[in-house]
């Protein structure tokens, strides 16, 4: 047990760890390799085969975890999940108390079913695996959520602090040096949809008031893959059955695993081997050996169920596809850079909110319905919250996926993400006759993209004047937004950016 545990707590640093390592530090190449997680998740693999994207070799890595399943089984979700341990963790400390209703072993089958799902609507190239796969789920909780207010929380403090003064000063200024240097973002930190996401999250965490470990046993599609896997693992637990005079393991497992009434047999696709069992058996009759002859229980999940899900999975694609935005995005909708077609983009995007995460300027944001109901959480560059930094391609260094492909500087510096234009109604050159530079100064490229022409316009009192009128070069500018987000203008800014053709090309 304390290795287990040692185990779930080095994984859970670890997936903190490089969470905090994915972020501009002064450096053009990240030194971590915060996707590592990922690399490791045998659902992503699948997805991006079935897809019929490019094999992202990235990935195979997670064959890894496929034969170490196969050989002891279904041991990632007890010994290395970081969401696992995140919910042992708000167990232990809000539902420690709490007694299992039975509901997650009702309800176990639908795990396999939404895996069946997700795994036929990714063979007509719909990607829906990020939005349920628990390392995703956790990494965009995290990212939309929990990490900014903690920087939030820990900005305020320390501002309170400073405005007690001394002798507090002397004990919270270095600690928010050190917070600053170690855990704090780099700039306060806002994101869109972060009600939604922090209601999805407290739902999965509150299911644990319903019984231990709901999600992994009812809900988790990665667990479901693994469970399939590890009914061939060489690892079994004995006895099979249940003793008749005790039931103490029955009480301990938080898996429902253990053979009792409503199991006939060991369920080795539900036991995570966290052997509680073994540990506390007070009759010394629980081994695990290998390569035992004992009958394994069938895993009944009803041909018309696995039918009705592999059908309901099928029947996303045209669903989603129907008049879908994919086929014909927003103007407005702009992806990160060398996204590329939108089909492709949302086929291979997993939604794990790596590329937000890293972005220097916040300008990445999840997207709820304007890429349809396909392209949740899908990332989208937002320009009056955050530019697309010039001499930066950090989010196609931490893409799983490819869905930003791994691209030089040079390279990405070239490659478009829109088209400014200025709306003459907003722009103050334009309705007040006044000077105002701030977007040609702005704009990174060379030449500029934007240029002045001389005319006449009338100022608030009808005076004709001789300004300087802004005008876009299309062909130079690389729809970068730094000049809608400089834009001085309240509001909506005079110049925005919009998807442009030479996108999908």
């Amino acid at each position: 047990m304390v290795i287990r545990r040692a185990s779930q707590l080095l994984f859970f640093f670890l997936f903190l760890l490089l969470f905090l390592k994915a972020e501009y530090a002064g450096q053009e190449v990240l030194a971590w390799p915060v996707d590592l997680f990922f690399r490791f998740d045998p659902l992503l693999l699948a997805v991006n085969l079935l897809t019929r994207s490019s094999l992202v070799y990235a990935l195979l890595w997670s064959l890894v975890f496929v034969g170490l399943t196969l050989i002891f089984g279904r041991f990632f979700c007890g010994w290395v999940c970081p969401l696992g341990t995140t919910l042992d963790g708000f167990r232990h400390l809000l539902f420690k108390n709490r007694t299992d209703q039975g509901l997650a072993d009702r309800y176990r089958r639908v795990k396999y079913y939404l895996l069946f799902g997700l795994l036929a609507a990714a063979g007509f190239s719909v990607n829906l695996a990020g939005l349920f796969d628990p390392l995703c789920l956790l990494y965009r909780s995290i990212t939309i959520v929990l990490y900014p207010a903690l920087g939030y929380g820990l900005e305020s403090l320390a501002t309170q602090a400073y405005r007690w003064g001394k002798p507090l000063t002397y004990v919270s200024e270095p600690f928010y040096v050190f917070l600053k240097a170690t855990i704090l973002p780099f700039k306060p930190l806002v994101y869109l949809m972060p009600l939604f996401t922090l209601g999805l999250f407290v739902l999965v965490v509150g299911l644990e008031a319903v019984d231990r470990r709901f999600w992994c046993r009812a809900l988790c599609p990665l667990g479901a893959l693994y469970g399939l896997l590890a009914r061939f693992a060489g690892l079994r637990r004995l006895p099979v059955k249940s003793c008749p005079d005790c039931g103490d393991c029955q009480a301990l497992c938080k898996m429902g695993a253990v053979a009792s009434e409503s199991n006939p047999g060991h369920q080795a696709a539900e036991c995570q081997l966290c052997l509680n069992c073994l540990a506390h058996c007070p009759h010394n009759r629980v081994s695990f050996v290998w390569g035992s002859r004992a009958k394994r229980p069938e895993l009944d999940l009803g041909r018309r169920q696995v039918v009705l899900a592999l059908g309901t999975g099928i029947a996303l694609a045209p669903l989603l596809r129907l008049g879908s935005v994919a086929r014909r995005p927003g103007e407005f909708l702009i992806r990160p850079p060398g996204a590329g077609a939108e089909a492709d983009f949302l086929a291979r995007c997993v939604r794990c909110g790596q590329c937000m995460k890293v972005c220097p300027t916040n300008g990445l944001q999840p997207t709820l319905w304007e890429a349809g109901l396909d392209g949740l959480y899908t990332p989208r560059l937002v320009p009056r919250l955050g530019y697309c930094e010039y001499a930066c391609n950090l989010c196609s260094q931490v893409c799983p996926t490819s869905a930003i492909p791994a691209m030089d500087l040079e390279v990405k510096q070239s490659s478009p993400l829109g088209t400014a234009f200025i709306d003459p109604s907003r722009c103050i050159v334009y309705t007040e006759g006044r000077g105002c530079l701030v977007c040609e100064e702005h704009c990174p490229v060379a030449p500029k993209a934007i240029i002045f022409h001389d005319g006449q316009v009338r100022d608030a009192n009808g005076q004709l004047n001789t300004v300087k009128l802004p005008v876009v070069v299309a062909d130079r500018c690389i729809g970068c937004g730094v000049c809608e987000n400089k834009c001085p203008v309240g509001g909506a800014a005079a110049i925005r950016v919009k998807r442009s053709l030479r996108v999908e090309l």
